[in-house]
């Protein structure tokens, strides 16, 4: 992503969130255990998860509920779950 579209959706961040805040990140993963776990790992364990498996099994939707404390910590839980490779991010 450039540093125009950063700066643009970290203000739009701001704009709807008073830091520290809660953040709902949705994320579709292949149904596949190490797959949701390796995203599960990088956040705290006391998080809130939804998991809703799709209609013919293939795929897991995850909703993850964090605290953050500012846009900044929803680019970096972005950026290392897009490391994992396979994920769509919502």
């Amino acid at each position: 992503m450039q540093d125009e579209e950063l700066a643009g959706l970290r203000a739009r961040l701001d704009a709807h969130h008073d830091w520290p805040s809660e953040y709902m990140f949705k994320f579709i993963a292949p149904n596949q255990s190490e797959k949701t776990e390796a995203i599960l790992a990088l956040f705290p364990p006391e998080v809130r998860v939804e998991r809703k498996t799709s209609g013919g099994g293939k795929y897991m939707a995850l909703t993850i509920h964090e605290v953050v404390a500012n846009a900044d910590a929803v680019f970096h839980r972005y950026q290392s779950v897009q490391a994992i490779g396979g994920i769509f991010a919502l």
